[in-house]
């Protein structure tokens, strides 16, 4: 200990020294982006699962949160689903689109508690987004139990920052990826669209 100073008793001693280059503004700016990515973080029990061309594709549990973020706030928003509009869906097979997006490159996410679509108040547990499509994800897919949604007039914005905003990125079709120079145009979406 310095002459002249008075102990500690265990505290950290607060300095207010401010180095050349900004070096309090780096901290600041990185404690920010801890923070939100906390924030993103999924539930306790999410599963998220992706699976490309290659096979699975180990995600860290940020990554998982974050993509589990805009799976919900992009499934929630589709502004019709095979509830709301049933005329629309009598030429698909959603079981069979569900059966057949697993069995290919998708994205699956299943949520501990089932989020609750603004229209129609559809319950959604699972979600399965097909990465097969060589121009866009889709087909969007739910399930609450057995019976399987299809989702359709999604917000395009949410669903570029979910493809390109997230470690999805790294493993889109070219065709897939080329949209992503939309994304780093126009950046993230608004908290409420």
């Amino acid at each position: 200990m310095s002459a002249g100073r008075e102990p500690t008793h265990g505290r950290i001693e607060r300095r207010d020294h401010r180095a050349a280059g900004g070096s309090v503004l780096i901290l600041r700016s990185a404690l920010l982006a801890l923070a939100f990515s906390v924030a993103e973080a999924a539930d306790t029990g999410t599963q998220v699962t992706l699976v490309a061309p290659d096979g699975a594709v180990a995600l860290t549990e940020p990554e998982q949160g974050q993509i589990a973020k805009r799976v919900e706030m992009l499934m929630v928003g589709c502004a019709i689903t095979s509830m709301t509009a049933p005329d629309l869906f009598t030429s698909r097979s959603l079981p069979g689109e569900w059966q057949a997006a697993r069995a290919g490159s998708h994205l699956y996410v299943r949520f501990p508690k089932p989020l609750v679509a603004t229209r129609g108040r559809l319950e959604i547990s699972e979600v399965v987004i097909g990465l097969q499509d060589p121009r866009f994800i889709g087909p969007e897919l739910s399930r609450h139990g057995e019976a399987v949604a299809g989702h359709v007039k999604c917000n395009g914005h949410r669903a570029l920052a979910l493809m390109c905003g997230t470690a999805l990125r790294s493993h889109l079709l070219p065709g897939q990826a080329a949209g992503c120079r939309v994304f780093d145009t126009i950046g993230e979406p608004p908290e409420t669209e």
